[in-house]
């Protein structure tokens, strides 16, 4: 009864909301693939592939598509650190977060995700990567689900224990957390990063 009420939009929205739950919990179940179907598929599970593969996101340099043999992360959450888009109540100036996070203040910013090592212990991931790390973003406040590939070690400046915060948090840290939207993220000047770490969700 509470679809009759919704406009055409919303319903269109909803469906597609549904239809990216359903692709998820394949992916989570390890038999989603985006190219040929094994044999032993059921025809159930052969019409979810099909619906990935219709399921359009935006796309960003490292999201797998390119070279999907690739081992995805699993983020917790990231942060894009710039001298005139800085996270609101990040505390100092960009020259002092950087010099707090223990890399230079280039003028082109810094990527940070935010992981867990093998340990199950917080680190955040210092990177160049600000195309690929806005193109994440952008998928997650609209509520698409899509990680990036590990990335090589000359892709990585640093790596720190602890979560570099606050942060945008990813979709899976929202339903961690029962946050029915992830935090939306927006790139507007304001004041510093904090580089204190916090516990990994359980």
């Amino acid at each position: 009864m509470g679809q009759a009420e919704l406009s055409e939009p919303e319903y269109l929205r909803h469906i597609e909301h549904l239809t990216r739950q359903i692709v998820n919990a394949a992916a989570h179940e390890g038999w989603l693939t985006y190219g040929d179907d094994p044999s032993e598929l059921t025809p159930l599970q052969q019409a979810v592939n099909e619906v990935a593969r219709q399921i359009r996101h935006y796309h960003f340099d490292q999201d797998g598509c390119i070279d999907p043999e690739l081992p995805m992360m699993q983020l917790a959450g990231a942060v894009i650190l710039q001298p005139k888009a800085v996270p609101i109540g990040m505390e100092g100036t960009y020259p002092q977060i950087c010099a707090r996070l223990g890399v230079e203040a280039r003028p082109e910013g810094w990527a940070i995700w935010n992981t867990w090592a093998t340990s199950g212990q917080p680190i955040s991931i210092i990177m160049v990567d600000m195309d690929g790390t806005e193109g994440m973003l952008m998928n997650w406040t609209r509520g698409i689900e899509v990680y990036p590939v590990t990335p090589l070690p000359a892709q990585v400046v640093l790596t720190r224990q602890g979560w570099v915060t606050p942060m945008t948090l990813s979709l899976f840290s929202t339903r961690k957390l029962g946050i029915s939207r992830p935090l939306c993220w927006s790139p507007a000047p304001k004041s510093d990063a904090s580089g204190r770490g916090t516990s990994a969700p359980g």
